[in-house]
């Protein structure tokens, strides 16, 4: 009897055992969710304390005449609320993993508790639900409700700070700042909630606007894809080298450029599930229901099966470096640090690039800080961690004066140029990458030869054999 009874209890605890590890073996691929996006909403809108400007005029008590023009710091608000209005559907809609439903409310996040109770009362009794419940300033019906309780998730975005501001220059300065809430209508709780903030500056009250508008978009798409219950999860299909096929393309927004980590369930000595990355590829062709991507490495396969995750980047590498340009011939040698920005979404061989760098050719006594700024582009061959990129860039080398008034302009153009390198990268994990680099650097002085070489050599023109190292971040 005992002996029958610990066999029992054997073979249960070895069919536990097996349904754990199916369940850590088995493949999830995320599937298209619905969203429901409330408009933007806002509390109150700037009102302009005076008019711009006003004209009067009275003779006595018979005739009077008054020309008002208003400043137009509502009107630009209320254009500021719209265009942010389709910047959000635009980022959900353009994200290519959500079935989007767009709704004509407007819904404080204030207010989110209160329709999450709102909700849950139409579900328990919508026989004795009223006609229409009032939240914030918006009524819903239990006809809207009912729609909106079918999506499965509720996006509700609000203008929680707003200023435009003129400085003592004249230029004005935007700021927005805008909430987002996620509410899942199934058990009616917040599954998220973040801030974006964006600014802008220009001469132009409109167009300072427009810039903290359009500055929305590429933080909130990063913001999203960061989100754990949005992050595309997947598996592989095919494995050809480094070659790797996966399921989902462009019917789930999958782009080039994006990462994907291969990750592993295991469990702890404890009984806990948790999960290893044991791998990373970058997605080099997207078809309309797969992808192909490039293996960078691994710790051990890939293997068809393997589980797929989205690793979320803000759409560009940020590179810190710094070079050395050697003239033989001149016998000089300029020393440069550098900043450039190369997109990574979107893009997987080519890519194009923009960078600054500060050379150390002196100044013009202590009245120019010396500037160059480039485009170009960039071509990387991958040989799993490392990755070779020859480049070419072009632009102006110049200065921003200490003191703007003595030049007449922000930025003081004094050199025409530009760069041909090869960059040898390793990537030391996900996130960051080292390189070294050689090649040639040629700046052309606009005014050489006019200041003598022993007052300032800022003037004169520069370059050579270029050898440098920097860091990239992911």
């Amino acid at each position: 009897m005992n002996v029958n009874r610990w066999l029992r209890r054997l073979l249960t605890v070895c069919w536990l055992f097996l349904i754990v590890l199916a369940q850590i073996g088995a493949q999830y691929f995320s599937e298209r969710q619905e969203i429901a996006i409330f408009r933007l909403s806002y509390y109150g809108e700037p009102r302009d304390p005076v008019p711009e400007r006003q004209t009067v005029v009275q003779l006595g008590r018979v005739f009077r005449y008054e020309r008002r023009v208003e400043a137009r710091t509502s009107e630009i608000f209320r254009q500021a609320v719209g265009a942010v209005d389709e910047q959000i559907r635009s980022v959900f809609i353009n994200l290519g993993r959500f079935d989007v439903i767009g709704l004509t409310h407007r819904l404080d996040y204030e207010n989110v508790s209160a329709f999450a109770d709102a909700l849950r009362r139409y579900r328990e009794d919508s026989a004795e639900f009223p006609e229409a419940v009032l939240l914030g300033q918006e009524a819903f019906t239990a006809e809207e409700l009912e729609r909106i309780g079918g999506g499965f998730i509720v996006v509700i975005p609000s203008v929680s700070f707003y200023n435009l501001s003129q400085d003592r220059d004249g230029d004005y300065n935007a700021t927005i700042e805008t909430s987002f809430t996620f509410l899942d209508v199934e058990d009616l709780s917040t599954v998220g909630q973040f801030f974006v903030e964006t600014s802008g500056s220009d001469r132009n009250a409109v167009n300072a606007m427009r810039q903290a508008v359009n500055g929305i978009a590429p933080q909130l798409v990063y913001r999203i894809r960061d989100m754990d219950i949005f992050q595309i999860r997947t598996g592989i299909l095919e494995v050809a080298g480094r070659s790797v096929t996966i399921e989902f393309g462009r019917n789930m927004g999958i782009e080039r450029g994006d990462e994907y980590a291969i990750v592993a369930p295991r469990l702890t000595a404890l009984g806990h599930q948790t999960v290893d990355e044991t791998g990373m590829i970058v997605i080099r062709e997207v078809r309309e229901e797969f992808s192909i991507g490039y293996l960078l490495y691994a710790q051990h396969g890939p293997f068809v099966g393997d589980q797929l995750q989205e690793v979320p980047r803000f759409g560009a590498d940020i590179v810190v470096y710094g070079n050395t340009f050697v003239d033989i011939a001149d016998q000089r040698t300029v020393f440069a640090v550098g900043l450039k920005a190369v997109p990574s979404r979107g893009y997987f061989g080519w890519r194009p690039l923009i960078g600054m760098e500060v050379p150390f050719t002196g100044t013009v006594l202590g009245l120019l800080f010396p500037l160059n700024l480039y485009l170009g582009g960039e071509y990387n061959q991958y040989f799993g961690r490392l990755k070779l990129t020859p480049s070419v860039a072009f632009g102006v080398g110049g200065a921003v004066p200490f003191n703007p008034g003595l030049f007449g302009d922000d930025y003081f153009v004094s050199h025409l140029g530009g760069s041909a390198r090869l960059t040898a990268n390793i990537l030391l994990n996900r996130d960051t990458m080292l390189f070294v680099e050689g090649g040639y650097a040629r700046w052309f002085g606009l005014y050489d030869g006019l200041v003598p070489s022993e007052l300032t050599r800022f003037f004169d023109g520069y370059g050579g054999i270029l050898i440098g190292a920097g860091v990239t971040f992911k």
